[in-house]
């Protein structure tokens, strides 16, 4: 019987599953690794550890099916949009660190100079450059630690280092260029050379294999050679497919079957800790506050958008750990716990539960549809109470918050050639009762869930079925793998007082935004006239 390896980095930890060929999960294991704060906004980790990670979760996901060491037909890697950066002599980056996180905003200056080159490069990431691509990183190591940067010999996507240090390889898989890279796969020369040199960053493309062609999602980046097959658990030899960022997987996994034929009207959000919305166009789109278009980021041929809130899973997160009234830190088990005793209190109060709580969910920036990573979240309808309804009326209102900004992000899309009217649910959200009902009620379309215990593995068990020659592109996967679903239509009477809340989101978003380009008139005054 031919398995499937699919192996997920995330935020926190590796996640290994093991898939039989239809699609069914066998085992999953997973194991952590440290996520280091060596200053504010900066966020790094050590490469070691990852692949210790991968390595340990590999292992102990294989050794729990009787017979999947030597049965592996294909491993496919997914990771974090993470850049992994390989020196000569000691590890680059600061706190012994040489992965630079996808949460990482030391860049948010660099992302502004990019944003005001004017470069075409901005036409395919929505107008604005975000401090979470790769360019702001990588221009703030240059600058800041010239020395560091003189040592650095490649700059790699996560999930093309774990697949080299799998195979001894070094490819770059397109969607990680092509959605976190200044690189159009459109172009006859990709690589925007003229604001690599503006930037002083020409030598970029000299620091690896970054120059070469990329290869599509789904192709064999390499085979698992003897040393790696040792520290994974399995046999040597094993293809290993050209990987993806985890969302891209997590998109893979949720969308369903039939997606060929309903890909304009389907949205992929995928929940965790922060949250990425993912749609496919057979054409050209371009959109302001929405990343891409990205040409064959996942499907050859295909154009794909991405959408973003940062922090979103993670400020559910805060509200447990920092509210005076929380009975604990964040764990799965008090989620689950303030979930339960707010869908309570919906049941016995209705839509007046909350109601003058009013969130704008942008805690680490605006990923979309506004596209500024420097604006920050609105709170309203805060008092002095330190009760324990006080903390549940806040944890609602930040959920309903997540759900209303998604609801704008699906609405700004269908106003530029889109017509979704199903969204895909998955990731940590989807495990969440509170939050599923609040999605159900909230982003006036079809709710649609994929019945699966994991968010991303299942994506990535196609693509490594392709590498291991059992399917014959991603669509063909899609349509034999792909879990079953179930559709959750809004209550009448939920979604007509979502719909009033979602009227008061819109104009607080909009209010905010005014108060924040204030707040940069007053931060940087203009010059006196006649000044130098």
């Amino acid at each position: 019987m031919s398995l499937l390896l699919a192996i997920d980095v995330g935020t926190l930890s590796a996640r290994a599953g093991v898939f039989d060929a239809s699609g069914r999960l066998v085992t999953a294991r997973s194991h952590p690794f440290e996520l280091l704060r060596p200053e504010e906004n900066h966020a790094v980790y050590r490469m070691d550890e990852i692949w210790t990670a991968v390595c340990r979760a590999t292992r102990a996901a294989v050794a729990e099916a009787p017979g999947a060491a030597a049965s592996i037909a294909g491993i496919a890697v997914d990771a974090t949009s993470s850049t992994y950066f390989e020196a000569q002599g000691a590890r680059p980056l600061e706190a012994d660190a040489d992965v630079v996180c996808w949460m990482d905003h030391r860049g948010e200056r660099e992302a502004e100079e990019i944003a005001a080159s004017g470069d075409r490069y901005l036409d395919c990431i929505g107008g604005s450059v975000s401090p979470e691509m790769y360019l702001p990183k990588i221009l703030w190591v240059k600058r800041h630690t010239p020395e560091a940067w003189a040592r650095v010999t490649a700059v790699r996507d996560l999930s093309d280092e774990v697949a080299r240090r799998m195979t001894g390889v070094d490819r770059h898989s397109v969607c990680g260029l092509a959605c976190k890279f200044p690189y159009l796969p459109a172009d006859p020369d990709p690589w925007r050379r003229d604001l690599l040199a503006s930037l002083g960053l020409s030598e970029l493309l000299q620091r690896g294999r970054l120059a070469e062609p990329p290869c599509r999602v789904g192709e064999v980046h390499g085979t698992v050679s003897v040393d790696a097959a040792l520290e994974l658990g399995i046999a040597p030899g094993v293809p290993v497919a050209i990987g993806l960022i985890d969302a891209e997987a997590g998109a893979l996994g949720v969308v369903g079957r039939g997606f060929r034929e309903r890909m304009n009207c389907t949205l992929a959000l995928i929940g965790g800790t922060s949250s990425s919305y993912m749609s496919f166009a057979q054409d050209e789109r371009h959109i302001s506050g929405i990343w891409g278009p990205f040409k064959d980021a996942v499907f050859p041929g295909y154009w794909m958008h991405e959408a973003g809130m940062s922090i979103s899973g993670a400020a559910l997160d805060v509200v447990l750990n920092q509210h005076p009234a929380s009975p604990g830190k964040a764990s799965a088990a008090l989620h689950a716990e303030t979930a339960r005793d707010i869908l309570a209190l919906l049941d016995a109060e209705g839509p007046a539960f909350a109601a003058r709580r009013h969130i704008v969910p942008d805690w680490l920036g605006n990923r979309a549809p506004l596209g500024d990573g420097a604006v920050r979240a609105l709170v309203c309808g805060l008092g002095l109470e330190t009760s324990r309804r006080s903390f549940l009326e806040h944890y609602y209102a930040t959920g309903r918050a997540l759900a209303l900004q998604s609801r704008h992000i699906r609405e700004h899309l269908n106003g530029e050639g889109y017509a979704i009217d199903r969204v895909c649910l998955s990731g940590g959200q989807a495990k969440n009762p509170m939050m599923v009902r609040l999605y159900r009620d909230a982003l006036g379309a079809e709710l649609v869930i994929s019945h699966t215990p994991e968010p991303v593995l299942p994506g990535g068990a196609m693509v490594a079925s392709v590498a291991a020659g059992l399917h014959g592109d991603l669509f063909a996967a899609l349509d034999a793998m792909a879990p079953e679903q179930s559709i959750h239509k809004p209550e009448p009477v939920w979604a007509t007082a979502n719909d009033a809340l979602y009227s008061t989101y819109l104009k607080l978003f909009a209010i905010r935004n005014e108060i924040e380009a204030e707040g940069r008139r007053l931060a940087h005054p203009p010059a006196p006239a006649g000044a130098f």
